[in-house]
């Protein structure tokens, strides 16, 4: 079954022909000719993402369902390149539609996470730049995040609109728990301890009492904070719960048997992430966070997962330096920002906003606020 057949995103264009692309220029004044597909099967998505080296879970067509089932407005418009050399890459893509369709919103990939291609093939640089500018070209309004861990990523520092940067640790560099743990700070390991005599406990959540339970943390959080980077509902959480399994993980902490704090991960290939974090405040002194992180990383470890990545703070310094206590390294994420036509009158003072921020600290998240603890 097509994603179009499944209603999750527009009908097939009425002309049953792929779209041939015109040459597009490489640096050696050679061209790159290719055809666009507007028709994907899900299965096929996956299967190019199990075979890139660079997808993660943000990639796959999981993550884009989460977004249609909780979000009416959301439709997936996922392309697909076929060059004539052979070589195929996939490029996901969300399209939210406002106003009855007068505006329509491009993200690649969904919630500020990372976009672009994948490939199962080898892709050079001049494949690169001809997807970039067609989908410049074919985008009103865009928003991508360039993948850090896509060999091409630099091809696109023409391109990007806004510097930013992840946090991430190389597993391969430690052969046992002891050693991955040696490389923290020893404020890390500290608090890690402070967790371990304080009686926590930590597990991947099978049911949506538990998920609820995490929800009701995060709601608790949201009210405290004066200015969150996102804010997602209970529905949001609802279809993230129904889409998780061994590609997207709930790890809460627990003391004495009550759920206290959490993070969700995701995994695919060789790459574990960190995507949405909340800790009951209470328990912040006791190393709480630092506790499950260290759990869930070692998991990631002794599973032969290459990275452990923090993804970026959207702004954020506090958590930015939190991330840092367990001696990771800055990978560029760059930002890919258009607006054009309607959309730019719309949001032109948001957007400015928006890039303003980026650069500068935002009020505390929890990861702030467990920074601020061990301090």
């Amino acid at each position: 079954m097509t994603l179009e057949e499944n209603g999750t995103t527009d009908p097939a264009p009425e002309v049953a022909a792929p779209a041939r692309e015109e040459p597009v220029p490489g640096p050696g004044g050679g061209s790159v000719r290719f055809e666009v597909r507007h028709r994907i099967d899900p299965d096929e998505w996956q299967a190019i993402a199990d075979a890139s080296p660079a997808a993660t879970f943000f990639h796959t067509p999981a993550w884009f369902s989460v977004f249609t089932r909780s979000d009416p407005a959301a439709r997936i418009a996922t392309k697909v390149f076929r060059f004539e050399d052979g070589q195929t890459a996939v490029f996901p893509m969300l399209a939210r539609r406002r106003l009855g369709g007068l505006l329509v919103k491009t993200e690649s990939g969904p919630a500020v996470c990372y976009g672009g291609w994948i490939s199962a093939d080898p892709l050079t640089p001049d494949h690169a730049r001809a997807i970039a500018r067609w989908v410049q070209r074919a985008s009103g309004d865009l928003l991508w995040r360039v993948n850090p861990f896509d060999p091409l990523a630099s091809v696109l520092d023409p391109f990007a609109t806004i510097q930013d940067s992840t946090e991430v640790l190389d597993l391969r560099s430690f052969p046992d728990e002891t050693s991955l743990r040696a490389h923290f700070r020893h404020s890390t390991r500290k608090q890690i301890n402070k967790g371990c005599r304080a009686g926590f406990t930590a597990r991947v959540a099978e049911t949506w009492e538990a998920w609820e339970a995490y929800y009701r943390i995060y709601a608790a959080r949201l009210e405290q904070w004066e200015s969150a980077s996102s804010r997602y509902s209970l529905a949001f959480f609802r279809a993230l719960f129904e889409a998780q399994g061994p590609r997207a993980r709930l790890w809460v902490v627990e003391k004495d048997d009550r759920i206290v704090g959490g993070n969700v991960n995701f995994y695919q290939g060789q790459h574990c992430v960190e995507w949405h974090a909340a800790y009951d405040s209470e328990f912040f002194s006791f190393g709480v966070r630092d506790f499950l992180v260290d759990r869930i990383i070692q998991d990631a470890r002794a599973r032969g997962f290459t990275w452990y990545d923090f993804n970026p703070s959207g702004g954020h310094e506090g958590s930015r330096r939190f991330k840092q206590t367990f001696g990771t390294t800055a990978r560029p994420s760059n930002l890919i920002l258009l607006r054009r036509g309607l959309y730019r009158l719309e949001s032109a003072r948001r957007m400015a906003r928006a890039v303003r921020g980026l650069g500068k600290p935002r009020a505390a998240g929890p990861a702030d606020e467990a920074t601020a603890a061990q301090d």
